[in-house]
């Protein structure tokens, strides 16, 4: 049987849990499946980079006016 942590035990576990929490953690992208240090988490879905911009742009799009921007007017 093993006794009470000592102090220094103590202190090294919790340094060694604080540093596990500042590792970049991998995630996979829910729209493209790819595993990614850096991710957007937008209502609770990890989109990479890539998929965060092209949805952006995609949400853009849908919002724009028909006939918008033709130079007609």
């Amino acid at each position: 049987m093993r006794g009470e942590e000592t102090e220094a035990e103590r202190r090294r576990r919790w340094i060694e849990r604080e540093a596990a929490k500042t590792q970049p953690k991998t995630m996979r992208c829910s729209k493209c499946g790819k595993e990614v240090d850096e991710y957007m988490e937008i209502a609770g879905r990890v989109l990479c980079v890539d998929c965060f911009l092209l949805e952006e742009n995609e949400e853009r799009g849908a919002m724009r006016m028909p006939g918008e921007g033709s130079g007609g007017g």
